[in-house]
């Protein structure tokens, strides 16, 4: 794991009142998103040197209830491969992403692109809600097909989806029907 820049609005020095950066090396069961609720301030990639203003996705702050490290790795992968192939939450991560770079300019396209750099911080809300419910699957034990739609229905209305039909060779219906 890779160490991480931490908020610089933290790390102030009283003397001489300049932020220096600090490093933070975040638990292996979080996604590689650092974010400092206090000051509206993320990094999800160790080369971003400057802090990224989040204000204006307050979305990004809310705290959740902390998901088991086999469900936050199956959400991860899963909503990494919906951002990939623009499925099912992509107008929302398209705005998400928007938002980020107008209030983050010097996160200009180069050879890292903000598209990729930002993508764990873009889909970082989903993942957890994502993995928060997965949490709550049944283990060892196959659903039904009457409770892989209801869970489909409650992951929808927790994601805010009118929908959510995953296709044969999504992963999540993947982790539904494969136990």
């Amino acid at each position: 794991m890779q160490p991480l820049p931490a908020c610089t609005a933290c790390t102030l020095r009283h003397p001489p009142h300049h932020a220096a950066p600090a490093w933070l090396h975040p638990a292996p069961d979080l996604p590689r998103a650092v974010i400092c609720t206090r000051h509206q301030q993320a990094s999800s990639d160790p080369r971003q040197r400057i802090p990224l203003d989040i204000r204006t996705l307050p979305e990004l702050t809310h705290a959740r209830r902390p998901p088991t490290t086999a469900s936050l790795s199956w959400a991860t992968t899963i909503t990494t491969r919906w951002y990939d192939h623009h499925q099912h939450l992509h107008t929302r991560w398209h705005t998400r992403l928007h938002q980020l770079t107008t209030a983050n300019p010097h996160l200009t396209p180069g050879p890292a692109s903000p598209t990729l750099t930002c993508r764990t911080l873009i889909t970082y809300p989903e993942t957890l809600t994502l993995a928060t419910t997965l949490d709550r699957l049944p283990r060892h034990t196959p659903l039904t097909r009457t409770q892989q739609t209801a869970f489909l229905r409650h992951l929808a209305r927790r994601l805010h989806l009118t929908h959510l039909v995953p296709a044969d060779h999504d992963l999540l219906w993947q982790r539904l029907t494969t136990r």
